[in-house]
């Protein structure tokens, strides 16, 4: 088969999953994985990140933004059809490997690099060079694809390839009526807009609903959340459980009745592009409600997979959470079609069957 070369300075996160399960079910390719720093998701994968001295000089190349030269004996050896570069940061690193190796260079945009990291000195240019040496661009919604347009990126080039999992891996439990056990998930970062979670949970239990919020997710904005809460006297309805596992958070889901994706425009620019945990609340059955943000619109059809709500009102999020409250049918109709929604449109198998024939088509090109 023919070979791909994965390419992520820190392979991986915790919150990169998403890109594990496209590398491990590719089914016409095999997978090979270049790092400078070899971090989570690596077992029984063939990774190649360098040691001693060429770790030293693969560092300062990233640094730099130039790619890190054991990344040559990698191409030289595997011979790849294509170079698949993992965020727009990354993928820059590759442009000088791409170019002198005669491979063509896939680039997958995510979220922050699409918005956030183009408002950084020097990425607007970097990005046109960007722009003209990829053979290709993926952007996980369409949202995020006319981002890419609107920065230079061509728009026949770039293709919408949305983010997988595997369904049979989360276990669709269909709810018959929402209950007063919420939840939320993600990175403790403006974006996620969990201090209007918050706050929609005081305007909840102000109006005499015993609703409690979990908040599973750790990050900088921590101390001001907590301090949101102890202020509006909620220490005893949100609870904040620091960073958990994937499989941590998918039992999760079982335990509660709505899942809360408050996601907003962030002051530096920085928004979502799909938050996976979405995709994997909607596969277990799990009500949503979500704001008008990014992709989620693609994914959270109001009254019909989920309920939608504007950015920044806590207000919206408590009469949508109310509604599920006090219509249970709703609620369980939302349940069937979110499950229904994401096996047809992030089926894993699917998601890679679409990679690959992108692969082929740019294997064919020869750029």
């Amino acid at each position: 088969m023919p070979t791909v070369l994965h390419f992520k300075t820190k392979y991986l996160n915790l919150s990169e999953l998403f890109i594990d399960r496209l590398v491990r079910h590719h089914e016409r390719y095999t997978p090979v994985v270049g790092t400078v720093e070899p971090r989570l998701y690596t077992e029984g994968l063939a990774v190649h990140a360098p040691a001693g001295v060429d770790r030293l000089t693969a560092a300062a190349a990233v640094h730099l933004n130039r790619t890190p030269p054991f990344l040559y004996d990698v191409v030289r050896r595997h011979r790849p059809a294509v170079i698949h570069g993992h965020f727009g940061l990354d993928s820059y690193r590759l442009i000088g490997l791409a170019r002198r190796t005669r491979t063509p260079l896939l680039v997958h945009f995510y979220g922050y690099d699409v918005i956030r990291l183009p408002r950084e000195a020097g990425w607007r240019r970097r990005y046109r060079r960007l722009a003209r040496a990829g053979a290709a661009f993926v952007a996980v919604s369409e949202a995020m694809r006319q981002d890419l347009i609107a920065l230079g990126f061509p728009a026949d080039r770039i293709e919408v390839i949305h983010l997988g999992l595997n369904p049979d891996a989360i276990r669709f439990q269909p709810r018959t009526a929402a209950g007063p056990r919420l939840m939320a998930i993600g990175r403790l970062v403006e974006k996620k807009g969990f201090i209007y979670a918050i706050d929609a949970v005081r305007l909840l239990r102000e109006q005499g609903l015993p609703v409690h919020l979990d908040l599973y997710g750790d990050g900088p904005l921590r101390t001001a959340l907590a301090a949101r809460i102890e202020a509006a006297g909620l220490h005893d309805a949100v609870t904040l459980h620091g960073s958990c596992t994937n499989d941590q958070v998918i039992a999760a889901l079982y335990e509660h009745d709505v899942l809360l994706v408050p996601s907003v425009l962030a002051a530096d620019g920085d928004k979502e592009g799909l938050p996976q945990t979405l995709v994997e609340g909607l596969a277990s059955g799990i009500p949503a409600v979500a704001t008008a943000h990014a992709g989620i619109p693609e994914l959270v059809l109001d009254r019909e997979t989920g309920l939608l709500v504007p950015e920044r009102d806590p207000a919206a999020l408590a009469r949508a959470v109310r509604t599920y409250l006090e219509h249970p049918a709703l609620a369980a109709a939302v349940s069937r079609a979110g499950r229904r929604a994401v096996e047809a449109r992030h089926d894993i198998r699917t998601i890679v069957r679409q990679t690959e024939a992108l692969y082929d088509r740019l294997a064919g090109t020869g750029r």
